[in-house]
C-alpha cells in the first residue's frame, strides 16, 4: 500500500512538470506568432526597400497588460529549469525509498519469522513485564526480584527467551511508546552487571531512539540515523553463519540499517531490548 501510495504521488508530480512545460511552450508560441504577425504587418505597411533602412519604425503601444504577460512568460521559461530542479530532490527521495522498499522486501523473505519472548529472569527489576511476557515497560520503582546472575543490573534490560546459533530468521517489535529504546540482539556472554557497552565492542547489535536521536549502536561511536527513519515497528533479522544482523521499518518496508559482517564465532544470541522510562516494547 505505501508503494502504491508513493508511485502515485511520483506519477502526479510527473504529470505537474510535464503540463506546465506544456503551457509554457503553448504561451511561448503564441507570443512568437503574435510578433511575427506584427513584424509581417509592418513590412507591408513600408514601401520598398525601406524595411531595409535603419531607422526609428513607430509601433503600436502595447498595454500594461500586455507588458505584463510578455514579462511574466520570459521571466516563467528562464524560471522553468529550476522549477524542474526543485522538484528533482523529491522526485530522487521517492524513487530511493521506493528502492529501499523493494530491497527491504527481497531481503526479509529470505528471513524466517520466528516467535520471541521476554525472560523473566533477565530482565532489570524496574522493568515490567505482561503476563504473556510479550510486552515491556519500565516502572517507577524497583520490583523485588532475585539478583540471579543473568539478571541486568542496573542497566533497564531484557533477553528474549530464544536462543539462536545458526540459521537466519526475523522478529518484529512494536514501540507502543515512549523516545528510549533500543532493540537488537545480544550474545549469551553479554555482561549483565554494572555498566555495559551498547555496540558490537560489548556483544550487542542495535538500533535505538533517545530523544530527538535515532541511531544504530556501533562501534567506536554510534551511527546517527535519518529522522524520518525512525519506526514504530521494526524488525530485526539475523543471518547467524553469514554474521549479518539488519533491521527494517515495517512501516514503509525500508531498511533502517545493516551492521557490518561480525564473526559470532559460533557464539549463541539472544534478542536485546532496552527500555528507557516512558518508553514500552511490544513482540509483535
Amino acid at each position: 500500500e505505501q508503494e502504491c501510495q508513493m508511485l502515485a504521488r511520483l506519477g502526479e508530480l510527473e504529470k505537474q512538470i510535464e503540463t506546465r512545460l506544456k503551457e509554457n511552450a503553448a504561451n511561448f508560441s503564441k507570443k512568437i506568432v503574435y510578433l511575427d504577425g506584427l513584424i509581417k504587418e509592418k513590412e507591408h505597411q513600408l514601401p520598398g526597400q525601406e524595411c531595409l533602412q535603419v531607422r526609428p519604425i513607430e509601433t503600436p503601444a502595447l498595454s500594461w497588460a500586455e507588458l505584463q504577460q510578455k514579462e511574466w512568460t520570459s521571466h516563467e521559461l528562464k524560471k522553468e529549469p529550476s522549477v524542474c530542479s526543485a522538484k528533482a530532490p523529491a522526485l530522487e527521495e521517492m524513487a530511493r525509498k521506493l528502492q529501499g522498499t523493494k530491497k527491504g522486501s527481497q531481503r526479509t523473505e529470505k528471513h524466517p519469522r520466528v516467535n520471541v519472548t521476554l525472560d523473566p529472569d533477565t530482565a532489570q527489576s524496574r522493568l515490567i513485564l505482561s503476563e504473556d511476557q510479550s510486552s515491556v515497560m519500565q516502572g517507577a520503582t524497583q520490583q523485588s526480584r532475585p539478583d540471579n546472575p543473568e539478571r541486568f543490573d542496573p542497566w533497564p534490560c531484557v533477553l528474549g527467551c530464544e536462543v539462536f546459533n545458526s540459521g537466519r530468521l526475523c522478529w518484529e517489535v512494536e514501540v507502543v511508546c515512549g523516545s528510549c529504546w533500543a532493540v537488537g540482539v545480544a550474545l549469551a556472554s553479554v555482561s549483565r552487571k554494572g555498566p555495559i557497552v551498547m555496540s558490537p565492542l560489548g556483544g550487542i547489535w542495535a538500533v535505538g531512539q533517545y530523544k530527538e536521536k535515532f541511531q544504530a549502536l556501533t562501534s567506536p561511536a554510534p551511527t546517527p540515523v535519518l529522522p524520518s527513519m525512525v519506526p514504530r515497528r521494526v524488525q530485526v533479522c539475523l543471518d547467524h553463519a553469514g554474521g549479518q544482523v539488519m533491521f527494517v521499518n515495517m512501516d514503509s518496508k525500508a531498511v533502517i540499517f545493516t551492521f557490518p559482517r561480525a564473526t559470532f564465532a559460533g557464539e549463541k544470541i539472544h534478542p536485546w531490548f532496552w527500555v528507557g522510562r516512558g518508553s514500552q516494547l511490544k513482540l509483535s
